[in-house]
């Protein structure tokens, strides 16, 4: 018998809206974003352009929140309750926040075998793309034990990188890592920024500007799928100019249109602020 596979994602992987319309087995759980003493569901009630309104005026840092175990464990009952058979899970970066935990501990609920989740070790667009890549693994008719041998193959080559025009947002949500060593930088370093094969945050390229760190992004892309296959993706965090410049320089530098373009969720976007963006590289 074959099986019957669903994908469940939380709201910080940025699986594009085009996807998840155009897919009926998969299931998005939302991260939680607080201000104003009010709590929010990522991408259900607070959109990105209603949360950068607000973040450009905050006094104090919203905060964020992983899901609850149960909210994780509802929405895989509901998908086998729909027939599905296996449910590959797909999140974030477990060194970035507790959210790959609250997967597995929901799992813990389930026959083994029957689920699996993934950790990413990326974040945003990076993260996105594993989900838009098991997706069309499943839809090709992947049995379970494949899809997720692929998908750890994926993971273990793929990359996010990106760029924020400061880093105190970093700083003040607690998710520098690596990146630590530049905060009150004299140089203004404007840095390339990626997560390491822990899924930490790092610098993979220090620039004097905004063009010069574009640029090197663009390259290291290009050099990434210059030994594969695989999709691009574009977000930004309020930042659709300057996302639209990159689309454009990535075209130029692989021969090739960006498969996605979008916004960061507003989970996300409390730790990078105003004027990210970034590119996700999955890689076959």
């Amino acid at each position: 018998m074959n099986d019957k596979i669903a994908v469940i994602v939380d709201s910080g992987s940025d699986v594009p809206p085009s996807v998840l319309s155009a897919n009926q087995n998969v299931a998005v759980v939302p991260l939680t974003v607080t201000y104003g003493g009010r709590d929010y569901h990522d991408g259900v009630d607070l959109t990105p352009t209603e949360f950068y309104t607000h973040l450009r005026g905050a006094d104090e840092l919203p905060q964020t929140a992983s899901p609850a175990p149960l909210a994780v464990e509802e929405q895989m009952r509901a998908l086998f309750a729909r027939g599905y058979t296996h449910i590959l899970g797909v999140t974030i970066s477990s060194a970035l926040s507790a959210t790959h935990q609250t997967f597995k501990l929901a799992a813990q609920e389930f026959p083994d075998g029957k689920v699996t989740i993934m950790d990413t070790k990326s974040i945003g667009i990076g993260s996105g793309l594993q989900a838009v890549y098991a997706l069309e693994l499943i839809a090709g008719g992947m049995q379970f034990t494949d899809l997720v041998a692929r998908v750890a193959a994926s993971i273990a080559k793929s990359h996010v990188y990106f760029y924020v025009p400061t880093l105190s947002y970093l700083q003040a949500g607690g998710r520098i890592g690596r990146v630590a060593g530049l905060v009150g930088s004299v140089l203004k370093i404007k840095p390339v920024i990626s997560c390491g094969p822990d899924g930490v945050y790092y610098v993979v390229h220090k620039t004097r500007s905004e063009a010069k760190a574009m640029a090197k992004m663009v390259q290291q892309v290009s050099d990434d799928l210059a030994g594969g296959c695989g999709r691009i993706g574009v977000a930004n965090g309020d930042n659709l100019e300057l996302q639209a410049t990159v689309a454009a320089m990535l075209e130029q530098a692989t021969g090739r249109a960006v498969d996605y373009q979008g916004d960061i969720s507003p989970s996300l976007g409390v730790h990078t602020g105003p004027g990210l963006v970034g590119i996700g590289v999955q890689i076959d």
